[in-house]
């Protein structure tokens, strides 16, 4: 075992020698051996370990200390480059898992075929790679019932590589291989295709495929699985999925018969399980009645509606004595000049000290009495006097928390309009007489705009801060982005992602970007790296209009 003590170990194995080396040609062996920097997993490496193209050639495998032994059981074709692949899911004894995968290039002939094909794999939503994700590569003509000639694996920046490949026509797509048994299986896995049905490949070239942007669909409903009653008012609701809740959203609570008895409001989300949520009624829950619970405006992250997977609940003889407390505010990324700030407290307001108690200091000034207060169930909603916040001026707002009897204070910002910048975003190799579709928000996610255009846009008036732009090209005009179809083919929407856009106050930043494209195919020796699918440009001052 290791010594005790020190940093853990956080790094996964790597491959520190082979034999035979990788390149090595007449290669008439029938083992290959795998040194590693330090033990791994046996198992892990049993199920990684694979021979491109596919030769149905079954592997035995034994270990001396860090190395492993592959054996094959058969003879190896005449005159045919392989590779002995090891996957990204091998893993060391503290099951930190491989970098990247390794590949021993072996020829049985005197030649080592050297074509190439590189692409990359982009998470659609984050804009961000993710390794292990696998790519399916076959030689034309294709049959999808037999297994895959060659199977990649992305690395954790997303990016992938089939290696010493022979001339040829080849078509590539990403499987979602649930079972990792080399096949796609068109009923249960998901699969993508690149922008190009199929692409030649020359003797020794290489072959730049682009980038694919994949998606999981979540089609599946959150559910409410149980309610529990902490008191005659007071619901603790468990969903199998964190909730997602619009500002006027709440339960009809009915009775056996179906008629609304009363509505429950939500009021805030477990800190310790994002899945529980707390909702109060506005009246009591007779302990001898039976309710149940209809949803209006919930959902999950992806959209779906809730819906209750719950048999009908009694009511609660014991009387609310939850505390009141506050919970969060709205301020986190900052304020607009005319949006109020709102503290959420734990349960409806019934105390009149929270009014009563609250401070204002608008610079140097502490109000004692500010004029714009208003109370909305659980929430206290603090506006500006004079439609919009004082420019200029820093703001303090000292709330009262009846648990702790004490004030708590909030400092926010409040963007003003002179503090404001803007993003200019223009695509390029985009067709200008197509709808684009821009959605734009700033990392917490308070920031929001869902908008359309043509040719290039400008968003003005955003707060200082970083943010993610999707943009994608609505082909054939039915209002979202279509990634594509394998089998028949449909090429996908062309489809952008730039993450951590910055903005400065008073100026624009100009972003441009870049729709995928069909494969490079250049030989070995002409390759020149294609630039990045997306850039920022310098900015420029926009500090004279709004």
């Amino acid at each position: 075992m290791a010594p005790t003590g020190g940093e853990p170990d956080r790094t996964g194995p790597v491959v520190i020698d082979t034999y035979p080396a990788t390149g090595t040609t007449n290669f008439s062996g029938s083992e290959v051996r795998f040194t590693f920097d330090e033990f791994v997993d046996r198992n892990s490496f049993r199920r990684n370990v694979s021979i491109e193209p596919d030769l149905a050639i079954e592997l035995e495998y034994s270990f001396r200390r860090r190395t492993a032994i592959v054996e094959f059981k058969s003879p190896l074709p005449d005159n045919t480059t392989f590779v002995v692949k090891v996957g990204v899911d091998v893993t060391d004894t503290q099951r930190n898992r491989m970098a990247s995968s390794y590949d021993l290039a072996l020829s049985t002939g005197d030649e080592l075929e050297e074509g190439q094909v590189t692409g990359r794999l982009i998470d659609a939503n984050t804009g961000r790679g993710e390794s292990g994700k696998r790519v399916f590569l076959y030689r034309e003509p294709v049959d999808f019932s037999e297994r895959a000639n060659y199977v990649a694996q992305t690395d954790t920046a997303g990016l992938f590589t089939f290696g010493f490949l022979s001339e040829g026509t080849y078509r590539a797509f990403w499987v979602d291989d649930v079972n990792r048994n080399r096949r796609w299986d068109q009923e249960r896995e998901r699969a993508q295709p690149f922008m190009e049905k199929q692409f030649a490949l020359g003797r020794n070239q290489v072959a730049d495929i682009g980038n694919l942007f994949y998606t999981i669909p979540d089609t599946t409903s959150p559910r409410i699985e149980g309610v529990g009653l902490l008191s005659e008012r007071r619901l603790r609701l468990r969903m199998s999925e964190p909730p997602v809740w619009q500002p006027d959203a709440y339960f009809a609570v009915t009775d056996t018969l179906g008629n609304e008895f009363t509505r429950a409001w939500p009021l805030y989300d477990s800190e310790s399980d994002a899945n529980v949520l707390f909702a109060q009624s506005e009246q009591a829950l007779q302990e001898d009645e039976m309710f149940t619970l209809v949803p209006n405006g919930f959902s999950d992250a992806a959209g779906n509606p809730l819906v209750v997977d719950f048999s009908p609940f009694s009511g609660s003889a014991d009387p609310d004595t939850t505390g009141l407390r506050t919970i969060s505010h709205n301020s986190g990324s900052g304020l607009f000049p005319d949006e109020p700030l709102e503290i959420y407290y734990s349960k409806f307001i019934d105390d009149n000290s929270v009014v009563d108690s609250l401070l204002v200091f608008e610079g140097d000034q502490m109000l004692e009495e500010w004029p714009a207060v208003e109370v909305e169930r659980h929430i206290l909603r603090i506006m500006p006097a004079n439609e919009a916040w004082e420019s200029g001026l820093r703001y303090e707002f000292r709330v009262w928390n009846p648990w702790e009897s004490e004030r708590e204070r909030i400092n926010p910002d409040i963007w003003q309009r002179n503090q404001l910048g803007s993003i200019e975003i223009e695509v390029e190799n985009a067709d200008p007489e197509i709808i684009k579709y821009l959605r734009l928000t700033d990392l917490d996610n308070s920031i929001l705009v869902d908008t359309t255009f043509y040719d290039s846009i400008t968003v003005d008036n955003l707060p200082p801060l970083e943010y993610k732009a999707i943009v994608f090209e609505d082909v054939n005009g039915n209002g979202r982005w279509d990634a594509g179809k394998v089998d028949p083919f449909e090429k996908p929407e062309p489809y952008a992602i730039r993450r951590r856009i910055p903005v400065r106050e008073g100026f624009t930043s100009e972003i441009t970007l870049t729709f995928p494209e069909k494969a490079v195919v250049e030989d070995a020796d002409d390759i020149l790296l294609p630039g990045p699918e997306m850039r920022i440009d310098e900015q420029t001052d926009n500090s004279d209009h709004d």
